[in-house]
C-alpha cells in the first residue's frame, strides 16, 4: 500500500512538473510576442492622459500601425473614407490563435445570428469554441477627447499583457477598437486645443461643428445612416462582425458623477428583447462593482440615460447591447477644479448623497485628463474582462435572442408597402434603410389577401419573424412614449420620442396582424425607380412635385440653363390631371440632356406643347444664403447637408456678412436655421474667444436683415430662430408656447397631424393632410399673413408623446408674413430635422424657390 502511495505521489509530481514546463514554454512564447513593442509614450513623447497633451488622429494611427506590425495579436484595417476624406481605421486585437481564425469567427457569428441556418450541434460547437466579439467605439463626439487618447494605451496593454486578465481577454474576446469614430473632428479639436491651450479661451466651446455637418448628432444617425462614418460602422463593422457588445465611450458634463455605466433608466424601447435588457443590467452591475472595488469614486448606474430611441442604439436591434459609458469632462485636456457645492445631479441620483446606485460620492476637487483616461481605461478593461469570464453565457444569450427573433409572430405578422405610393423614391429610401440594417424585404410575385384585404403584385412585404425583425418593428410602428413622473414631477425624455419611418418619409405602410400566404421573392436591393419620358419631341415637359427627387432634377436644369415654371392651378393635359405646383421644364435645344437627367434621377416626364402662360409661375435660379453662427448650431449643419444632397447652391453668411448689408445685391433668400434669438444677435461673449469669433450679428445685423426683407427679400426662419423676426421686426405673431412650463405643454420630438394649404406655392407638392415633427417648437397665433400649415381642432399626436395638446388646437405651424416688399416665412418646426423627417423637405424647398418667382 505504501508503495502505491509513493508511486501516485511521484506520478503527481511528474504531472505537476510537466504542467509547469508547459506554462513556462507558453510564457516564453508569450514573451516573444510581447517584447520589443513600441509604447504610446515612445510614439507621442508623453503618456496618454498627461494633462494639456493630446495626440492627434494621425499620430494615433501611426502608432497603431507600428504596434500592429510588431504584434501577432493585432491587425489594423482601413475601412473607408470619412466625410472629409480621412481614413476610418479599426484595430482587431485578440490571441494569435484567434487572429489566424478571424474568417471562421465571423462565419460563426453569422451562424449564431440566424438560427434558420444553424442546427443544434453546430450551435453547441460554436458556443463552446467561439470567442465573443466586442466593439469599442471611442470619441464619436470629438470634444470628448478622453476615449480617443485612451485607445492607444488600451491597444498596447492588450498586445503586451501577460497577466491573467489580459490573457483571459485575449483568449475569449475579439476586440474591435475604433480609436476615433469621427477622425475629421478629432483632428480639428486637437488643432484647436493646441491653439488655445494656456489661454483664457480653453474653457470655451470651439466655434465650429467638429463633424462637418452634424456635430453631436452623429450619435443620432443610427437608423437613417446619412453620414459616411455611420455607414462605415454599420456596413463594415456591425453587419460583418455582429458584436455581442458595443462599448460606446463618451463624456458628459463635469458637475455630476465621474462616470455613468448602465443599466439605463426607463423607458426602454419595447422592441428591445428582455434578454438584452437583463444582459445590460448584468454587465453594468459587474463593471460598476469592479470600478468601485478599484477605488473609483463617483460611479453611477441606472441614472440619467434611457434606452428609448434607436437613433443611438443600433446593436439593440441586432442581438447585441450598447454599453454606454459617460465620463465627466474637463476643459478638453486642461484640468478643472469643481467644488462640492457646485455638484449637480440629473434623473436617478443625487451626487451629494450616497445611494445604492451611487455608493461612493466624489467629493469634488481637481479633475484632469489623466482621471478621464484612467476611468475610461478601467471601464474598458472591466467590460472586456466581464465578456471574457462570461463568454459562453453571452453567446448563448445572443443565440437565444436570435432564436426568438425568427420564431413565428402575429400582430404584427408583417408590414406591407403597397406599390401605389405618392413618392416611389421615398419607398426606395425606406427599403434602403431597412436593408442596410439587414432587414429582409420581399416582393409579392402575384396578388394576395392579408387581414381580409387584397394586395396587388409588387407589394413589398417585411415579415416580423426574421433575424432583425426588431429593427423593422421599431421603425415601422408608431411610438407611444410612456408618461413618467418622479414625485409628481414630469420626467423629460432624453431625446426625441418618435422614430416612425413611414411618417418620416411619407410612405403608406400597412400592419398585418395574422399570417397569410403569398408568392414572395427576397429582394437583394431596393426596388429600382425607372424613368419614362412621353412625347419627347414636345417643347415643354411636366414633372410632378410630389417627390423630393423632383427638386434635384429642377436644380440640375437650372444649372444647365433650362427654363423652369410651375402650374398656378391644376390643369388637365391629355387624359391626366396635373396638380398645382407641377414643374414645367422648357429645355430649349437641349432636350437630350433633360432626358438624360430624368433617367439619372429616376423621374417621369410628359411632354406638351400647350401650356397657357397665364397658368404659369416662372422662376429663375434662387440666390441663397445660409446664416452660420460662431455658436456652432447643429441645425445649420443639417441644413447644409440637405441642400447639398438636393443640388441647391448656397453661400454661407457669417456675422460680418450680415452686418455689412447690401444683402439684396447678392441674395433672394436667407435661411436662419434653428437657433436662439439671443445667440444670433449677441453671438459669443467678448473675451470668451478670439475677437474674430465674438459679437453675433448685433443690432446692426438685425436692421440689415429687416432692410433685406423690406426691399423684397425672403427670410426663412426655422423653429427657435422665428423669435428673431417676430420680436425684432415687430411682426403681428405670437408664440403662445413661449412661457408655458412642461407640466402645461411639452412635446419633445413627436409626429403631429397638420393641415397644409397645398394650393399655395409654399405648399406645392404636399398633401392636404400631412405631418410635422414637433421638437419643443413654437406655436403661432395670428390673424396676419397667410397660413400654410395649421393644427387641427383635436389631438394631433400620431407618434411619440404630447402633454397639453389643447395648446395646439387650431393654431398655426407655418406662416408667410409680408413685410415691406418682401416676406418672412416662419416655420414652427424644423422642416429638415436631422435629414430624417423628409416628408417636410418640400416646404423648405418651396420657400427657396418662391423667393425667385418672377
Amino acid at each position: 500500500m505504501q508503495k502505491m502511495r509513493t508511486a501516485r505521489l511521484v506520478f503527481g509530481l511528474a504531472i505537476l512538473l510537466l504542467l509547469q514546463a508547459l506554462q513556462a514554454t507558453a510564457r516564453a512564447a508569450g514573451s516573444d510576442e510581447t517584447k520589443n513593442l513600441p509604447t504610446p509614450k515612445e510614439a507621442f513623447g508623453f503618456v496618454p492622459g498627461t494633462p494639456e497633451k493630446l495626440a492627434s488622429y494621425d499620430e494615433i494611427i501611426a502608432y497603431l500601425e507600428k504596434l500592429a506590425a510588431a504584434s501577432p495579436r493585432m491587425q489594423l484595417q482601413r475601412l473607408g473614407k470619412t466625410t472629409e476624406g480621412n481614413d476610418f481605421v479599426m484595430a482587431i486585437i485578440s490571441a494569435p490563435e484567434n487572429m489566424k481564425n478571424l474568417a471562421a469567427i465571423r462565419k460563426g457569428q453569422a451562424r449564431l445570428a440566424d438560427p434558420r441556418k444553424t442546427d443544434a450541434s453546430e450551435t453547441v460547437r460554436i458556443i463552446r469554441t467561439q470567442p465573443v466579439v466586442v466593439l469599442v467605439n471611442c470619441s464619436i463626439h470629438s470634444t470628448e477627447v478622453g476615449p480617443a487618447q485612451m485607445a492607444p494605451q488600451l491597444a498596447y496593454e492588450l498586445c503586451a499583457g501577460t497577466d491573467p486578465r489580459s490573457e483571459r481577454i485575449l483568449k475569449n474576446v475579439v476586440t474591435l477598437l475604433v480609436p476615433a469614430h469621427n477622425p475629421d473632428g478629432q483632428k480639428k479639436v486637437v488643432e484647436w486645443y493646441k491653439k488655445v491651450k494656456g489661454t483664457k479661451y480653453v474653457s470655451a466651446r470651439p466655434p465650429f461643428l467638429y463633424q462637418k455637418y452634424v456635430d453631436h448628432d452623429n450619435n443620432r444617425d443610427w437608423f437613417m445612416f446619412t453620414q459616411a462614418e455611420t455607414r462605415i460602422t454599420v456596413e463594415k463593422i456591425h453587419n460583418v462582425w455582429r458584436p455581442q457588445l458595443t462599448l460606446d465611450m463618451h463624456q458628459m458634463g463635469r458637475n455630476g458623477a465621474r462616470i455613468f455605466v448602465p443599466p439605463y433608466i426607463d423607458p426602454v424601447e419595447p422592441n428591445v428583447d428582455p434578454i438584452l435588457v437583463a444582459q445590460i443590467a448584468r454587465a453594468g452591475s459587474d463593471v460598476f462593482s469592479t470600478l468601485i472595488a478599484e477605488g473609483k469614486r463617483g460611479v453611477v448606474l441606472n441614472a440619467i440615460f434611457d434606452a428609448w430611441t434607436p437613433a443611438r442604439a443600433y446593436p439593440h436591434y441586432h442581438h447585441g447591447v450598447r454599453f454606454l459609458t459617460e465620463v465627466a469632462s474637463a476643459n478638453l485636456a486642461s484640468s478643472v477644479t469643481i467644488k462640492w457645492q457646485d455638484l449637480r445631479g440629473r434623473y436617478g441620483y443625487d451626487p451629494k448623497r450616497a445611494s445604492w446606485n451611487y455608493p461612493a460620492p466624489w467629493r469634488g476637487g481637481k479633475w484632469t485628463l489623466k482621471d478621464i483616461v484612467e476611468y475610461n481605461r478601467s471601464a474598458a478593461l472591466a467590460v472586456l474582462d466581464h465578456m471574457a469570464r462570461n463568454r459562453q453565457h453571452w453567446l448563448k444569450s445572443y443565440y437565444e435572442v436570435a432564436r426568438k427573433a425568427v420564431a413565428p409572430k402575429t400582430n404584427p405578422y408583417a408590414f406591407l408597402i403597397p406599390p401605389a405610393q405618392a413618392d416611389p423614391h421615398a419607398v426606395r429610401e425606406l427599403v434602403d434603410i431597412l436593408q442596410t440594417a439587414m432587414v429582409e424585404v420581399h416582393e409579392a410575385r402575384s396578388s394576395f389577401t392579408a387581414d381580409g384585404a387584397r394586395y396587388p403584385k409588387g407589394t413589398l412585404v417585411v415579415k416580423s419573424a426574421q433575424p432583425y425583425g426588431a429593427f423593422a418593428r421599431a421603425m415601422l410602428q408608431r411610438q407611444h412614449y410612456p408618461e413618467i413622473r418622479n414625485g409628481g414631477k414630469l420626467r423629460r425624455p432624453y431625446d426625441v420620442t418618435a422614430h416612425t419611418l413611414p411618417l418620416f418619409l411619407g410612405v403608406d405602410v400597412v400592419k398585418v396582424a395574422d399570417p397569410f400566404k403569398a408568392r414572395l421573392k427576397l429582394l437583394d436591393a431596393p426596388p429600382a425607380v425607372r424613368s419614362r419620358v412621353k412625347n419627347s419631341g414636345a417643347r415643354h415637359f411636366l414633372l410632378t412635385a410630389r417627390s423630393n427627387q423632383a427638386y434635384k432634377l429642377v436644380n440640375a436644369c437650372f444649372e444647365a440653363g433650362m427654363s423652369i415654371s410651375r402650374l398656378r392651378e391644376a390643369m388637365v393635359v391629355g387624359d391626366e390631371t396635373w396638380d398645382a405646383g407641377t414643374f414645367v421644364i422648357s429645355p430649349g435645344n437641349i432636350k437630350t440632356q433633360l432626358t438624360t437627367l430624368a433617367k439619372q434621377f429616376g423621374l417621369d416626364l410628359v411632354g406638351t406643347n400647350g401650356v397657357p402662360q397665364e397658368k404659369l409661375i416662372r422662376y429663375r435660379k434662387p440666390r441663397l444664403g445660409v446664416y452660420k453662427s460662431y455658436w456652432p448650431v447643429i441645425d445649420e449643419g443639417w441644413t447644409r447637408w440637405v441642400l447639398e444632397e438636393y443640388g441647391f447652391d448656397y453661400v454661407t453668411l457669417r456675422d460680418k456678412d450680415i452686418r455689412a448689408g447690401h444683402l439684396n445685391d447678392n441674395f433672394d433668400v436667407i435661411v436662419l436655421p434653428s437657433q436662439a434669438r439671443k445667440q444670433i444677435i449677441e453671438g459669443r461673449r467678448k473675451g470668451s474667444l478670439p475677437e474674430e469669433y465674438t459679437g453675433g450679428i448685433g443690432e446692426i445685423g438685425v436692421r440689415q436683415l429687416e432692410t433685406f426683407v423690406k426691399n423684397g427679400g425672403t427670410l426663412l426662419a426655422f423653429d427657435r430662430a422665428t423669435a428673431l423676426p417676430i420680436e425684432e421686426f415687430y411682426l403681428p405673431v405670437q408664440n403662445i408656447a413661449a412661457n408655458l412650463k412642461p407640466d402645461q405643454f411639452y412635446c419633445p420630438g413627436s409626429v403631429l397631424r397638420v393641415y397644409i394649404d397645398h394650393r399655395h406655392p409654399l405648399g406645392f407638392g404636399m398633401p392636404e393632410q400631412g405631418v410635422v415633427l414637433f421638437v419643443n417648437s413654437p406655436v403661432f397665433q395670428t390673424t396676419a399673413g397667410e397660413t400654410i400649415v395649421s393644427y387641427p381642432m383635436g389631438n394631433p399626436l400620431l407618434s411619440g408623446w404630447l402633454n397639453g395638446e389643447k395648446v395646439l388646437f387650431n393654431k398655426k405651424a407655418m406662416l408667410q408674413i409680408p413685410h415691406g416688399n418682401g416676406r418672412v416665412i416662419l416655420y414652427g418646426f424644423r422642416p429638415q430635422f436631422r435629414a430624417q423627417f423628409r416628408v417636410t423637405y418640400k416646404l423648405f424647398f418651396n420657400g427657396i424657390l418662391q423667393s425667385a418667382a418672377q
